[in-house]
């Protein structure tokens, strides 16, 4: 129960210090819908389905995070040549940046609607930054540092098409939903966590 209480004082300190619902649960990596729960509930009341992952250990070490850009990109290129590597805002930009670099190609930025999310229901689109390449007409691969439920792989992969660009696979460094794929888009993951 420690945990929990570290993660409630953690959600509301990041809540003070205005970030949205959807960047809490990006900072803290689980659900929105855990997010949201560390925020309002009691500790009494049962949290929603989620692990939760700590990741500080590699993404506080730009060695470590580059051995994992490593193992990504090695399974990547098993899938085909990608012309441009999709980071997916805010913790997946650093390990797209240096998937890019291993692989060769170029870096775009994607910013999830997720992260405009604070508890309703919002029309909000995600975007991409116009400030990195453009995926039009190019073989994408989405990364990103964990997937929970896979809403935003979804997101940003119908987004590329919708620009014209292709998705050969997501690449992440857990996976939480140990599934194969969402909705056609190949999850390649260092780690998968499979719920018993």
């Amino acid at each position: 129960m420690r945990k929990i209480d570290e993660l409630m004082e953690r959600a509301r300190q990041l809540k003070e210090k205005g970030l949205t619902t959807g960047e809490i649960a990006d900072e803290l990596n689980v659900s929105r819908e855990t997010a949201l729960w560390l925020l309002t509930k009691a500790k009494s009341e049962r949290p929603p389905s989620d692990v939760y992952v700590e990741l500080k250990s590699i993404s506080s070490s730009s060695f470590r995070l580059r051995e994992m850009a490593k193992i990504l990109a090695d399974m990547i290129m098993e899938c085909g040549d990608a012309d441009v590597v999709v980071g997916v805002a805010t913790s997946g930009i650093p390990l797209a940046t240096m998937v890019s670099e291993e692989i060769g190609c170029d870096l775009a930025v994607y910013y999830p609607r997720k992260l405009k999310w604070d508890g309703e229901e919002s029309h909000a689109r995600g975007t991409f930054s116009e400030n990195f390449a453009n995926v039009a007409g190019k073989a994408c691969v989405i990364v990103d540092d964990i997937i929970t439920t896979g809403n935003t792989i979804l997101e940003v992969s119908e987004s590329i098409k919708r620009r014209g660009g292709t998705v050969i696979a997501s690449a992440v460094l857990v996976d939480k939903r140990a599934h194969e794929d969402v909705e056609g888009v190949k999850v390649l993951s260092v780690l998968r966590v499979f719920r018993l």
